[in-house]
């Protein structure tokens, strides 16, 4: 039986393995949200005002060389309301202190007993989470001394690839030794699971600047939502099927949601949605008019409430049970984005009876347009363009969706990949329709609609906030 210090402190998994060593530390893996952490990773408790970690003034910089005044007015920026007394810990320049106090801002010093009743607008830790302490007991102490809604700031040095090479060259860079290593997916993920919010980062050549703020209550304190998004459009021979077994499959441990966004179809699809309206798990959205796959969903997520969100085809060409296994990292906030990859084995997905020439045709155009998002994303992927997509709402915040039809695929992936979201893909069932029985895909035009939506979305911005701007790369 593995003890605390044989799990990952950010996931609590027990499937680690060892990575590397670097300057005298054994560095492990964690195989489901491949943080990197030294055994035995410092203890959990007692809490204590010094769980925080180091809290220095210096007249030098760190060695995450960056305007520290700046900083201070990112955090007034970010933070909702008036900012009045920040707790601060880590090693930091003189002059971020000075430019709060100038705002007359209180700015409170870790380690001193002094605030131990206070409460905070912000608290800020530089370099130090996860550094020698635990870093669920320091956010669980954060988030005890923070107002409702208030701000965390974090600056930390973190990975955005598991390539080796990349890796200990970053760490070089640091003259700390460290007990986790984040990447920021994993970051977001865990933050999420000790009850942040709203996560806003700028990254820089040395780690990032991170704000979120506090949550309204923790993940364990309420049964999750799955919001499903399930558009409709004439599937008349496929939707009351498709329908039945999303209601009929238990998912134990989770409440939820299904919003079916019907578009005014001509086939009598529209009848069949409106006998599901009375169920207590059914909302029913009607569009006037066709607009699109993409509009449809767009406007499921609108009106979703769930934490998790999972759009579904209103055909059969996905398999309702592979819900357990799409949703399972989410769950355990191990991910916060997920795919479910069509691939079982070899490169072809699709195989339309009697036009093996169109099969072949999407097939091999599935091959070159997952390499152009590999190649210009950095990423390695096997099907981007698959349509079960899970997701946290966090992986939405500050984004703004665009597309109207097939290339929201496109338009998701590359978003929360530029945010740091590498997703998970797992294996799932897939049998492809054939054009008869209803496949939507103008085999002519659309191609020609995704390679444009690759060029808006890969190098277009990313955010239309001005706060926000800062943060693509």
């Amino acid at each position: 039986m593995k003890t605390n210090n044989e799990v990952c402190p950010l996931c609590v998994s027990s499937r680690i393995e060892y990575g590397f060593q670097m300057s005298g530390q054994r560095l492990n893996r964690c195989l489901d949200c491949e943080s990197l952490f030294v055994i035995p990773v410092p203890d959990e408790s007692p809490i204590s005002n010094g769980m925080l970690g180091r809290s220095e003034r210096s007249s030098e910089s760190s060695y995450l060389d960056r305007p520290y005044a700046y900083l201070a007015a990112r955090l007034r920026r970010y933070h909702t309301g008036i900012v009045r007394n920040v707790l601060v810990a880590g090693l930091y320049d003189t002059d971020f202190e000075e430019a709060l106090s100038a705002r007359d801002i209180k700015v409170s010093q870790a380690g001193s007993d002094t605030f131990a009743q206070e409460s905070f607008d912000a608290c800020v830790l530089f370099e130090i989470l996860g550094e020698s302490v635990h870093p669920f007991a320091q956010l669980s102490l954060v988030r005890r001394w923070l107002r409702p809604g208030g701000t965390l700031m974090l600056t930390l040095p973190v990975l955005d690839s598991l390539c080796s090479d990349k890796e200990k060259g970053i760490w070089n860079k640091s003259k700390t030794a460290r007990a986790v290593f984040f990447g920021f997916h994993n970051l977001t993920a865990f933050l999420v699971r000790c009850g942040f919010r709203d996560v806003v980062t700028w990254r820089e050549d040395d780690g990032i600047v991170l704000s979120c703020k506090k949550a309204d209550c923790l993940p364990g304190e309420h049964m999750p939502r799955l919001s499903i998004v399930l558009p409709v459009y004439n599937e008349r021979a496929t939707c009351k099927e498709l329908i039945d077994t999303v209601l009929a499959k238990f998912i134990p441990g989770i409440k939820r949601e299904i919003l079916i966004v019907e578009s005014n179809s001509t086939d009598g699809s529209r009848e069949i949605v409106k006998s599901f309206e009375s169920h207590p798990e059914v909302r029913v959205i009607y569009e006037e008019q066709p607009r699109g796959k993409g509009y449809a969903v767009r406007t499921g997520l609108s009106h979703a409430t769930g934490e998790i969100l999972l759009i579904q085809d209103a055909d059969l060409e996905y398999d309702v049970d592979d819900y357990d296994c799409v949703l399972e990292p989410l769950l355990t906030y191990r991910r916060l984005f997920v795919l479910g990859s069509r691939h079982n084995g070899g490169w072809k997905m699709r195989e339309f009876e009697g036009r093996k020439w169109l099969s072949i045709v999407f097939n091999v155009g599935q091959i070159f347009f997952t390499w152009l998002i590999n190649v210009t994303c950095g990423t390695r992927l096997k099907d981007p363009f698959t349509m079960y997509k899970v997701f946290h709402r966090e992986c939405l915040y500050g984004l703004e969706l665009e597309s109207n039809r097939f290339d929201l695929d496109w338009e998701i992936v590359i978003k929360f990949i530029r945010k740091g979201f590498i997703p998970l893909e797992i294996p799932v069932n897939y049998v492809s329709r054939s054009f008869s029985e209803g496949k939507k895909i103008r085999p002519l035009r659309d191609p020609i609609l995704w390679l444009w939506a690759f060029v808006r979305f890969r190098y277009g911005p990313l955010y239309k906030s001005a706060m926000m701007m800062g943060r693509i790369r």
